[in-house]
């Protein structure tokens, strides 16, 4: 197996747990930056358990976990999985693992993660951006579930997947992800936002739902096609399209996934911040910045904003 460095796991939750873990696993060098579950982690481990596999745990053994980043040092790899309500802090936060030859990966929801990573680091540094389509929840600080394994697209910021770049997206194959390879780096983030527009919001806005919930609702279900609809035509006025038969698939993908809490609302009922800007908002002002009405996102992204500890900014200013 070819090796890619020294990689440092920013914001280990659910999603970077999951996904570092494989790579550990695999014999990736991981070093994981816990926070408030570091001593949870020293007690009890890091577990994954695997639904698709008749709920099977599995222990990640030779765990490097750290509480602080200066104790890693600079890495050849930093994994950003941290919640996008934390990118005004993260420069300050990941300074210490950052060498001149630092490449940079962001598993991160919504958009803007790349280009704040560039804006903190260099644009001139390879930045990845890996799009999480799986369904993946930490039930307690030390136990990782993963109820549908999904893959992960990869896509690399102003530019083509280069060599540095290929090595990483080749290591998570090797640990037994399913990948896929964006061309265009946008259009697969349109595209997630597809599923995460509507159905993140809708079962944080509906009182607490779950996406079963969301489907047999009529109304939320044609609300939730509608908000579809919208992220089709902003897409579309980037010259990105996305056919009616993808929007289809969302349906038929959520439908298997039960009761299913989204992230999002996961965030919500503990009373932790929601990427309500990352998400709804940079969505909605990418496609007024085109000219493209949105209402249902715009009602959607204004009762997030109200109702959620969502951030310190103000609503974004969609009045283009």
């Amino acid at each position: 197996m070819k090796g890619v460095g020294k990689v440092a796991m920013v914001g280990p939750g659910a999603v970077g747990g999951y996904y570092g873990s494989r790579l550990a696993l695999a014999g990736q060098e991981i070093h994981f930056l816990f926070r408030s579950s570091y001593h949870d982690i020293l007690r009890e481990g890091l577990w994954l358990v695997h639904h698709e596999e008749k709920r099977r745990k599995e222990k990640v053994e030779s765990l490097h976990a750290h509480c602080h980043a200066h104790e890693i040092g600079p890495c050849d790899w930093v994994v950003v999985a941290s919640k996008t309500t934390a990118n005004q802090d993260l420069a300050e936060i990941i300074a210490p693992l950052i060498g001149n030859e630092t490449r940079l990966l962001t598993l991160q929801n919504g958009m803007g993660n790349v280009e704040n990573l560039a804006d903190c680091f260099g644009a001139e540094r390879t930045i990845l951006a890996g799009l999480c389509f799986t369904c993946i929840n930490r039930t307690s600080p030390h136990i990782i579930e993963s109820l549908l394994p999904g893959y992960v697209q990869f896509g690399q910021f102003n530019q083509h997947i280069n060599q540095d770049a290929s090595d990483m997206i080749q290591a998570f194959e090797t640990a037994g992800v399913k990948i896929r390879v964006a061309e265009f780096l946008d259009e697969a983030l349109w595209r997630k936002l597809c599923w995460n527009i509507p159905f993140n919001g809708l079962s944080i806005v509906a009182g607490g739902i779950t996406t079963d919930q969301i489907l047999t609702d009529p109304q939320l279900r044609k609300r939730a096609r509608d908000l579809m609809i919208e992220v089709q035509f902003g897409a579309k006025a980037f010259g990105i399209d996305i056919e009616t038969s993808f929007l289809n698939r969302q349906f038929e993908l959520t439908e298997p996934m039960g009761a299913y809490k989204p992230s999002s609302l996961i965030d919500f009922l503990a009373g932790k911040p929601v990427e309500v800007d990352s998400i709804w908002g940079e969505a909605l002002f990418r496609g007024r910045s085109k000219g493209v009405q949105m209402p249902e996102l715009e009602n959607l992204y204004t009762q997030l904003k109200n109702s959620t500890v969502a951030s310190d900014l103000p609503l974004k200013d969609i009045s283009i």
